[in-house]
């Protein structure tokens, strides 16, 4: 589940994770804001992905909201066309929450203090045999030496694992859409928002039980045994901007758990609301990205604005 939906997590979770682990998870809960290589920028016309975007006119305003993937392959080539007029016609561009290094060092605190278990307590006990097993496979695979797990609870091993899981087949968090934007946003030099802070992003991921967060971590533990077919259908809804696709692979297995999605996708969904309707009342070109799970499905930002009464027109 949770290889589908990428969140922000320290580079650092904890003192008792090793160097070496910690270089295999340098991302912050949907992405690490590093310096995007040149080569990188130089990213155009030669298009092979084509995203979903939407817009929003009111009077002298247009607010843009694009989906993203957080992490993305390489070859992925996005940005140009009509993503790319609709970037620089904008006067702020606004994430799900602006990753500076102080958010960074909040992220890496909050993962700290919610993120390991008891001092008597070890994550075998919320397994069993067959899925520690599975666990440790997975782990000496992303060379995590599974001992290096044991005191982290499951919604962070699940975190741990998925990124891994994912950075392995070659996706890249520089080629993510929001690293992407907003390297290109602070070049222009144009006002960077949120839409919600990093605690209650982070809280999304662990304010569950350790019985929920175990069901997390076993979901995610069948995902990364077909990781190669996921991700492959996850890019290609992406690249096609194809909703109803998306819907199947992004939103339909975090709804067969209905805490996890109201926790991840429909609570903040609307919580949102009233911080985009006060974007749209601005005078101005707004350019809104956010996890792709967020603007799709029944429940998703683009249906919830609609029916409030604005006109949300697909442009791509």
């Amino acid at each position: 589940m949770v290889t589908r939906y990428y969140h922000h997590i320290s580079n650092r979770i904890s003192n008792r994770i090793s160097k070496r682990i910690s270089k295999k998870i340098n991302f912050i809960f949907l992405v690490l804001i590093l310096v995007l290589p040149i080569s990188a920028l130089a990213q155009e016309e030669k298009l092979n992905a084509y995203p979903a975007l939407w817009l929003v006119e009111k009077e002298n305003s247009k607010t843009y909201f694009l989906g993203s993937v957080h992490l993305l392959p390489p070859t992925a080539k996005w940005y140009g066309g009509v993503v790319k007029n609709a970037f620089m016609d904008t006067d702020e561009v606004v994430f799900e929450v602006n990753m500076t290094a102080e958010k960074q060092r909040e992220a890496g605190i909050i993962s700290r203090d919610h993120g390991l278990l008891g001092a008597d307590d070890n994550l075998h006990n919320y397994l069993n045999d067959k899925d520690y097993a599975l666990l440790g496979e997975h782990a000496r695979g992303f060379g995590i030496p599974p001992v290096a797990l044991e005191r982290l609870k499951p919604w962070l091993v699940s975190i741990t694992l998925s990124i891994s899981a994912v950075l392995k087949e070659g996706w890249d968090q520089n080629s993510g859409v929001d690293k992407y934007i907003q390297t290109l946003a602070a070049a222009r030099g144009l006002k960077i928002s949120e839409l919600e802070t990093i605690d209650v992003q982070m809280a999304s991921l662990w304010d569950h039980s350790l019985e929920i967060q175990t069901q997390m971590l076993i979901d995610t533990l069948k995902e990364i045994s077909d990781i190669s077919n996921l991700t492959l259908a996850m890019v290609n809804s992406w690249a096609n901007g194809d909703t109803d696709k998306m819907e199947e692979v992004f939103l339909k297995p975090m709804m067969a758990q209905e805490e996890i999605f109201d926790a991840l996708v429909r609570k903040r969904n609307n919580e949102w609301i009233p911080v985009i309707e006060g974007l749209i009342a601005k005078k101005q070109t707004t350019f809104i990205v956010a996890g792709t799970a967020h603007f799709i499905g029944d429940e998703g930002v683009i249906n919830l604005l609609k029916a409030k009464g604005y006109n949300v027109k697909r442009i791509q």
